[in-house]
């Protein structure tokens, strides 16, 4: 571990504690603490330091402990990032389901890859891939493949009524998580065994 990985968490805690702003304003959940958000500004460069810490200590079991953390925390900073617009824009419009979630979804995504792929590439992946169209080609085709499943998942079940007593913009973030999750588990090996190989 060095210098630049000690500097790149904390700036992911950072970049963290602001994008979670949109997302609870639009969840409207634990209003109260509203006040206290700037708590989150110390708290979460603190924990991607610890976690980055601890991964590193576990390197020496093996080195996937140590990629695996640092695409996890790039991974919360562009879940975040794309929950973040997703919920801004559909906050302003009122809109949580339908074809303009869709749109919107693909904005969120957009902006949210863009910053996945230069965070990946020089922090996760360490990858010296001189052709970086190519690279970026190749990221560009497994993020597609992984966003529409994530915009399928989303979009289906939104479809479906609210459940268990879930406002619009809670049954939006559900649907978004579930999609996320398939998401991240598809773009992982994707850009570990196809776009960043060594």
């Amino acid at each position: 571990m060095n210098k630049k990985d000690i500097i790149f968490a904390l700036v992911l805690g950072l970049i963290i504690s602001f994008l979670i702003w949109p997302v609870w304003l639009n969840l409207h959940v634990l209003m109260n603490f509203w006040s206290y958000r700037w708590l989150l500004i110390i708290v979460f460069p603190i924990l991607t330091v610890l976690v980055t810490v601890v991964a590193y200590l576990l390197k020496r079991i093996t080195n996937f402990f140590w990629q695996f953390a640092k695409y996890g925390l790039v991974g919360v900073l562009n879940t975040l990032l794309d929950f973040s617009i997703l919920n801004l824009l559909s906050y302003l419009t009122k809109i949580y389901q339908g074809s303009w979630l869709a749109l919107f979804n693909f904005f969120a995504f957009f902006i949210a890859n863009i910053n996945s792929y230069f965070w990946n590439k020089y922090w996760t992946f360490e990858s010296q891939e001189k052709s970086k169209t190519q690279e970026f080609a190749k990221f560009f085709g497994v993020s597609v493949i992984g966003y529409l499943l994530n915009t399928l998942i989303l979009l289906g079940i939104t479809a479906i009524n609210p459940m268990f007593h879930l406002s619009a913009s809670q049954w939006e973030n559900v649907a978004k998580l579930i999609g996320t999750i398939a998401y991240l588990i598809w773009n992982f090996f994707g850009y570990k065994f196809f776009v960043f190989r060594k």
